[in-house]
This record gives structure tokens, C-alpha cells and sequence, in this order.
């Protein structure tokens, strides 16, 4: 019996040759894209991973102050830990469209360079550039390149694993390759540009790690935290000036307080040898005064007055004789004596009183120099708990957590599991419509089926053979789509974007081994899952229900639909009847839109960030300073930014805490004066799905701190993932100086020290930079938007194509009766004009829902905020290509009701 079904199966094939022809069709593109797709990711990720490897990828990097010494490096080696200078200047080109090069000296330990064409520079007159600054600039081997005046020869062309992404700033959205890229030179080159007078900026000291000895990250980083240096080691005016100001506060605290331990000791000594002298003197002087007593009371006896003046009666005995006497000459003499007896008491006594002050003070000193011993262990014990020394790290990152490194693969990874999934839900899409065939088949061989079961064929049998041609179709679908795609002839296209965004060598498309069985297991497992749970209900019916090809009363007569005109009531009851079709065509509606919505958010998403990017960024110049000078420029507007970091997702991004002032010019923000009530922007928020209202905390890795903050409001702002505060709250929140700024905002370039500076960035540099996604991701768009309609056709046409064909009988039937060819297309076709119309409008909005809020994990590893807000024309346009599209499909079918005659009638006669 199963060798006569066989036979069936080939009779069934050819006789429905199209329909399985589209579905296989359909499934052998679904994979081909899949297997295309998620190749691509799988070989850029195995490449990657395999240049890594090779040019000895770091384990992390770290960045210093000055160099470390040789004792550094020795204990550092000593723990296991391989190091490598990776030192570097940048140098913005007179040529204003070659941008920004950073200037490396050629690697030979650690991050080597991978070269492409080419080979190193053999003399201090070559130079090796980065593949995407190459390309970007049509730059060969051979020709020539110009840095400050300097010509050197392109010796080679390469790629380095540490700048895979080749962001110029860790925190940068986007890489744009034609403002920015690193070249390599030789050791002497290096000096010989280093030493030149020409430099921009100061050296950047980049150290790269290769950890072993069983040591960690973690190990190293507090190696280096612990290492401190000497202000004085740092050959740098510009670094003097700015510790002068600021870290150089522990050398004036114990230089004030010595001063004033020196100043009391030498007061103390004075005031020790004049009150050794204090009893002499007083004696002296009273000696002076008894003997000026002495001689006034003889020279009043010489004339006849006899009276002894002693210190306590002078005063009272002359203003008698004064006022007793006659004589004018005498009263003058008594007065002039007096007064000059009272000015040599008051001077006895205020020597008394000054000597008694001297002996005081004395004693107060003692009292003095004890407090200042014990303001001098006080400082002593504030230095030791608050570090004042200079810690040599300044930056230190680990390779999962820098943007630079495999960017590649990161970006892959969401693209390889975004392609498996879309891939499955595809597949139960098409299986589930190839049930709705092999349900239509088992509906119009009803009788040949109860006849079967009469003759002892079981149900399994049955079964088996219904799902036979379904698993074969998927089978070679999937196995012709997986070998098509090995071949790679989609692959260059797929890869383009990553090939001109990321800096990596082009490798060989291959498709790993987990795809080939994805491709030839999973469509046909799945078809077997979805026909064998649609097929068993119609094959659970006795012989004679089958024979008789009795019809399941499903309760669509009772539904009332009086008071409608024949035709209308007539489509709303074929459409129930077909509901089965119907939700296939409404399902591959949806399937198909989300796919198109995915375009669609890549397409707004990028026009978007390109608008805001423009219309948010109010300065013209961003200035990062590694030295503020004590008083900001006046035409500038400081800022104080501190850089943490936040997870979502999996990744980990860079969130910057800006304190900026009230007043701000360059922000539409008023962040108040609390230190846990913020402003975040948009793309904070967007990004890591906060809203007003909510708390979240970010983490300070280099202090090993978190900080909770709760959302007081959220502004427009779209270029950094920003958290605004008051810059007096934030520095008082840091624990820095009233006035300290580490960024300049200004509406125009301002005149200062390249060497104060770290980064400069222009709003032409955010502005350019966000315009790369567009270009890069148009190829992208267009491929989802082809292959979303081509879902949309097929599903369409292949499932009112079978509702065409389930009503075959009731079509003949009418016939008989006079209807003509329009009459029948309005009562069978037309009316599902409304199923796509309606569906289409509950689909649009519901799929660009849906996949708002897929979108997120689709691009979790970007840089940037979510702003997929779309124009109402997107949909509208939409709606009206599924309309036109149905327009073109109904009318291909107007041509089978021709072939539907009354003999229909006959052959399902009782």
C-alpha cells in the first residue's frame, strides 16, 4: 500500500507542481538569506578571532602620566604580566579633508600589524597606514604622505586587532575612517617627529598587557593605583602650572606649617632673653623716679617749704603749693614739675606693665608651640588619609570593555542570533501555510481517503503520506538554499558594511558546519511538527464521514448577518469559511512587515541620529583639557565631566556626568542643586530603557563606586548618553575645587595650548560622523524591503489561490445557475480586498510595535540613543504598495475561475 501512496505522492507533485515550486522557492531563499547572513557573521567573527591571534592581541591597556620606570616594568614582568609601549601622537593634517592621524611606532610584541599590502616601513622615510583611512583617501603602496612638513613613503597597508573599530575616542558613536586614522612609523621617525617642534599635543603613554602567571586584571590595575610619582619627573610645563594650582596643596599645607613652627620658635627666643632683663629694668626705672622725688623735695626746702614727696603724695602736695602761692614765676615751676614727675610715673608703670605682658606672652608661646606641634601631627595624620600624592595611572581598560576591539564580532554576534531566529519564524510561517495545502488536499480527497481506512490503511499511514511531500519540498528548499549561499555569491554584498566600516582584512566567505544542519534539519522538523498537529484533527473522522465527505459544521451559519445585501453577507461568510487561508495570508502579512519593519527602523533610525545629531549639538567646539588653566577663556563656558559606565543588555557603555552651569548657552537644561535628582538625555534613556520617575546607578570603575541618581527629568539631547548636573553640586559630589572644569564649550575657535588639550571635537566631526550609518546601512534596507515583498506575493497569491481552489464546487455551482465570470470574482475574490485592507491596518502599526521593541537587542551594541520615530508617510506609502501589490495578485487569479466548470458539479454528485 505505502508503494501506491508513493505513486500518489508523485502525482500529487506534478499535479501542484507550482505551488511547491514557490514554497520551495521560498524556503531555499529564506535559508539562502539565513545561511548568507549568518555565514557572513560566523566568518567575520572566525576572522577576526583568528587576526587576533595572530598579530597577539592585548589583554587590556593602560595609560600613564610618565613612563614607567625600569623598576616598574621589572616587577610588572615579574608577575607574569607582558607589557608594550603603544605610545602615541596625534596630528591634525594641514590637508583639512585627511583629518586626524595618530602616530604609532611600528609594534612588534603586542597588537602587531596584520598587513594587507605591502610591508613594514625599512627606513625612517616609510609609513604604514590603517586599511579604512587608506581606502577612504585612495591611498596605495607607493605613494607618498605627508605629516608637518615630513614626506613619507606608504611602504604598507595593514590593520591592527586594537583598532578593529577604529574609533578616535573610546566614547565616540560612530567610526569615521575618512576624519581619522592610525599610521605607523618607524622607532626613528617616531623621535625624529617627537623632537621636531612640531607636535600638536603632548604624548599619549599607552602601555598594552598581556596577562600570565595566573594573574588578573584586577592585579595589575592595583599594581598601578599604587604606583605614585614625584611631581618633579614630569617633564611638562604646561602639568607643572596645573599641580601648582591643584595637587601641589599637600607641599603647601607642610611649608605653611613649618613657617609657622620656625616664626613661634624665633619669637619664643626674643621674648626668653627680654624677660630674663624684666626685673632689672623695673628697678631701674624706679630707682630713677625715687631719686627725681629726692631732688624736687630738697630743692623745695632749699626755698623754705618743708615737705618729703613720695610717690603716692607728689601729686596732691604740689597742687597745694601751687595754689597757695602768689608768685607767678613759682606756680609755672611747680606745674612744669609735676607734669614731669606724673609722665615718669606713667612711664615706671607702663614699663611694669609691658615687662608683666612680656612674661605673659613667654608663657603663652610655650602654650602656642605645643599647638603647633599638634597641628603639624594633625596635617601629618589629614595627608595620610586623604592621598594628595600623584597616582601615575590615569586611564586603565580591559579588552572586553574598549569599543575598539572586536567591534566586529560584537556588531555579528547580534546579527547571527537576530538571522537564526528570523529564520525559524519563517520556516513555521511556510510550514504552516504547506498545512494549509495538505489540509486542502485532504478536504477534496475526502472520499479516496474513507475508502483507504475502509480497505485498512491506518491513520499513521495516511498520515506519513500527507506529510511526505512537505518534508521532501522543505528538505530540498533548505539543501539547494544552503548550497547556493556557500557559494558565497551574496556574501560580498551582506558584508560591504562591515568591510567599509570596520578595519578588517577581507576574508574567505565558508558556512560552518551548525548552518548546513540548521538548513536541511530545521525546515523539514518543523514542517513535520506544524502538518502533524494540523492534520491528525482531519484525519480523525470514521470511513463513511469521509466517504460521504461530510462537512464539520463549524457554526458559521448561525452567525447573523440579517439586514445585509446578499454579497456582503455572502464574502463574510466565505471568509469565515476560509479562515484557515486567512489567517496564513494575515500572518505572512505580519511575518513580512516585521521583516520590512526592521528596514524601516535602520532607515529612520539613521536619519534621525543624523537630524538630532545636528539640531542637539549647539556648541562648535567641544574642548576635553588634561590642563584648565585657573580662569576659563572668556569666550568659552566650562564644564565638569566625569566618565562612568552603565551595562545593558550584555554591553558596557561609556555614560558621562556633566556638571555644567545654570545658565548653560550650549544645553536647554535646568539640573537644580540636588545631588541624586538628574537630568538624563534622550539617548540615555532611550537606550538603557529609563524613564522620569525611575533609579538607576552607574559604576565608577576606576574609584570602584557606584552612584544612584533617580530621573527628574529627561531632555532632548541625542549625542551622548549624558547625565546633567550642577557643576557646583558635581564638584562638591567629586570632592574638587570650587572652580575646577575639565571641558570648554564655545560657539567658535578659541586660541589654546594644544598641550592643555586632550580631545577636540567639532560639531562638523558629530555631525559627519553620524551620516556613516546612512550610507552604510542603505544596502541593508533595500535587501529587507525586496525580500519582505517577495514574502508578502507568494504567501499571498499561494494562499487565495488554495481559497480559490477549496471553493471549487460552490464556483461550478454558481455557474450552472447563470453567474458570470465578474459576478464570480466579486462574490470569491474581492472580497478579500477588505482582509487586506483591514489587515494591513491593524499590521502596519502592530509589527512597527513590535519590532520597536525587538529593535533594541537587534542593535544593543551601538553607541547611540533608539529614536525610530517614523513619518506617518512611511506608512501610508506602505499601506498603499500591500494594496497595489493585491490589486496585481487578484487580478493573476481572475484567470483560473475560467477554469472551473459545471462538470464540477457532477463529480461530487452523492
Amino acid at each position: 500500500m505505502q508503494r501506491v501512496l508513493r505513486k500518489r505522492v508523485l502525482r500529487d507533485l506534478k499535479t501542484n507542481f507550482f505551488r511547491y515550486f514557490a514554497l520551495g522557492l521560498m524556503i531555499a531563499m529564506g535559508i539562502f538569506l539565513v545561511v548568507t547572513i549568518v555565514g557572513n557573521g560566523e566568518t567575520l567573527t572566525r576572522g577576526t578571532e583568528d587576526i587576533a591571534e595572530e598579530t597577539n592581541l592585548e589583554d587590556g591597556e593602560f595609560e600613564v602620566f610618565v613612563p614607567l620606570s625600569k623598576k616598574d616594568k621589572s616587577e610588572i614582568a615579574d608577575m607574569g604580566i607582558e607589557i608594550s609601549e603603544q605610545f602615541y601622537f596625534d596630528y591634525v593634517l594641514e590637508d583639512e579633508d585627511k583629518g586626524t592621524v595618530r602616530i604609532f611606532k611600528v609594534r612588534d610584541k603586542i597588537n602587531k600589524i596584520h598587513y594587507i599590502e605591502g610591508k613594514a616601513p625599512a627606513d625612517a622615510e616609510g609609513i604604514v597606514l590603517e586599511k579604512r583611512y587608506a581606502e577612504e583617501h585612495d591611498l596605495k603602496v607607493g605613494d607618498s604622505f605627508d605629516i608637518a612638513g615630513t614626506t613619507y613613503n606608504i611602504s604598507g597597508i595593514g590593520v591592527v586587532s586594537d583598532y578593529d573599530a577604529p574609533f578616535k575616542e573610546l566614547g565616540d558613536t560612530s567610526c569615521n575612517s575618512k576624519s581619522f586614522g592610525p599610521v605607523f612609523v618607524t622607532d626613528e621617525a617616531y623621535e625624529s617627529f617627537k623632537n621636531s617642534g612640531k607636535t600638536q599635543k603632548s604624548e599619549d603613554y599607552i602601555y598594552a598587557y598581556k596577562l600570565g602567571g595566573g594573574k588578573t586584571d584586577d592585579d595589575l590595575k592595583d599594581y598601578l593605583k599604587d604606583l605614585k610619582i614625584d611631581s618633579t619627573e614630569v617633564d611638562d610645563e604646561l602639568f607643572q602650572e596645573y599641580w601648582d594650582r591643584t595637587g601641589g596643596v599637600e607641599e603647601e599645607l607642610r611649608d605653611a606649617v613649618k613657617e609657622l613652627r620656625d616664626a613661634t620658635d624665633d619669637v619664643r627666643d626674643g621674648l626668653d632673653e627680654l624677660s630674663e632683663n624684666n626685673e632689672d629694668i623695673n628697678d631701674a626705672t624706679a630707682d630713677i623716679f625715687d631719686a627725681y622725688l629726692e631732688q624736687t623735695s630738697s630743692t623745695l626746702q632749699s626755698k623754705g617749704i618743708n615737705i618729703e614727696l613720695t610717690e603716692n603724695n607728689f601729686e596732691t602736695k604740689l597742687d597745694d603749693l601751687i595754689d597757695a602761692t602768689d608768685n607767678a614765676f613759682m606756680k609755672v615751676a611747680l606745674k612744669d614739675t609735676k607734669k614731669e614727675l606724673s609722665n615718669l610715673k606713667d612711664y615706671k608703670d607702663g614699663l611694669k606693665d609691658y615687662t608683666d605682658g612680656v612674661d605673659e606672652l613667654y608663657d603663652g608661646l610655650d602654650d602656642m608651640s605645643e599647638g603647633v606641634g599638634d597641628l603639624d601631627e594633625a596635617v601629618d595624620d589629614t595627608l595620610e588619609e586623604f592621598d594628595f600624592s600623584l597616582s601615575n595611572l590615569t586611564m586603565f581598560l580591559k579588552q572586553s570593555d574598549n569599543p575598539r576591539i572586536f567591534g566586529t564580532k560584537n556588531d555579528k554576534a547580534v546579527d547571527i542570533e537576530v538571522g537564526i531566529i528570523a529564520g525559524v519564524i519563517i520556516f513555521i510561517l511556510l510550514a504552516y501555510v504547506i498545512s494549509v495545502f495538505v489540509v486542502h488536499s485532504i478536504e477534496s480527497e475526502s472520499s479516496i481517503i474513507g475508502t483507504l481506512y475502509s480497505m485498512g490503511v491506518t491513520k499513521n499511514d495516511l498520515m506519513t503520506h500527507y506529510i511526505t511531500l512537505p518534508v521532501v519540498v522543505t528538505f530540498l528548499g533548505g539543501l539547494i538554499g544552503a548550497l547556493v549561499a556557500s557559494t558565497g555569491i551574496m556574501a560580498p554584498m551582506i558584508a560591504e558594511s562591515s568591510y567599509s566600516y570596520f578595519s578588517i582584512p577581507q576574508f574567505d566567505f565558508s558556512v560552518p558546519s551548525y548552518l548546513w544542519v540548521y538548513s536541511v534539519a530545521v525546515p523539514p522538523l518543523i514542517a513535520v511538527v506544524v502538518n502533524v498537529i494540523v492534520i491528525r484533527s482531519k484525519l480523525n473522522r470514521t470511513a463513511l464521514s469521509l466517504i460521504r465527505n461530510e462537512v464539520k459544521q463549524s457554526g458559521i451559519k448561525k452567525v447573523n448577518l440579517k439586514g445585509m445585501n446578499f454579497v456582503s453577507a455572502f464574502r463574510i461568510r466565505q471568509m469565515l469559511c476560509e479562515m484557515r487561508s486567512t489567517l496564513a495570508v494575515v500572518m505572512g502579512m505580519l511575518l513580512s512587515l516585521l521583516v520590512f519593519m526592521i528596514g524601516v527602523n535602520c532607515y529612520v533610525l539613521c536619519e534621525n541620529i543624523a537630524k538630532d545629531y545636528e539640531k542637539d549639538t549647539k556648541f562648535e567646539y567641544m574642548y576635553n583639557l588634561k590642563y584648565p588653566e585657573e580662569e576659563p577663556p572668556k569666550d568659552a563656558e566650562p564644564a565638569y565631566a566625569y566618565t562612568c559606565r552603565k551595562n545593558t543588555l550584555g554591553y558596557n557603555f561609556d555614560v558621562t556626568i556633566l556638571g555644567i552651569e545654570p545658565d548653560s548657552k550650549y544645553f536647554d537644561v535646568e539640573p537644580g542643586d540636588s545631588k541624586s535628582d538628574v537630568v538624563v538625555s534622550n539617548a540615555f534613556a532611550e537606550k538603557f530603557g529609563i524613564k522620569e520617575g525611575e533609579e538607576f546607578v552607574v559604576t565608577d570603575e576606576d574609584k570602584e563606586l557606584k552612584y544612584a541618581f533617580t530621573v527628574k527629568e529627561i531632555t532632548e539631547y541625542s549625542t551622548s548618553f549624558y547625565i546633567f548636573m550642577d557643576i557646583d553640586v558635581m564638584r562638591d559630589m567629586m570632592g574638587e575645587s570650587d572652580d575646577y572644569y575639565n571641558v570648554l564649550f564655545t560657539d567658535k575657535k578659541i586660541d589654546i595650548d594644544p598641550g592643555r588639550v586632550y580631545t577636540t571635537i567639532s560639531k562638523d566631526d558629530v555631525v559627519n560622523g553620524a551620516s556613516v550609518f546612512s550610507s552604510l546601512m542603505m544596502p541593508m534596507v533595500y535587501t529587507l524591503s525586496f525580500s519582505s515583498a517577495i514574502i508578502f506575493c507568494v504567501v499571498l497569491y499561494l494562499m487565495m489561490k488554495v481559497m480559490v481552489d477549496r471553493s471549487a464546487y460552490n464556483i461550478s455551482l454558481i455557474k450552472v445557475f447563470g453567474y458570470r465570470r465578474k459576478e464570480v470574482r466579486k462574490l470569491y475574490l474581492d472580497g478579500n480586498f477588505y482582509i487586506i485592507a483591514l489587515g494591513a491596518l491593524i499590521c502596519l502599526p502592530l509589527s512597527k510595535v513590535m519590532m520597536n521593541k525587538l529593535f533594541p537587542f537587534m542593535i544593543s551594541n551601538v553607541s547611540c540613543g533608539l529614536n525610530v520615530g517614523t513619518p506617518i508617510i512611511f506608512f501610508v506609502v506602505a499601506y498603499i504598495v500591500i494594496l497595489i501589490l493585491y490589486f496585481v495578485i487578484n487580478t493573476m487569479l481572475v484567470s483560473r475561475l475560467n477554469k472551473f466548470t459545471p462538470a464540477e458539479v457532477l463529480k461530487n454528485r452523492e
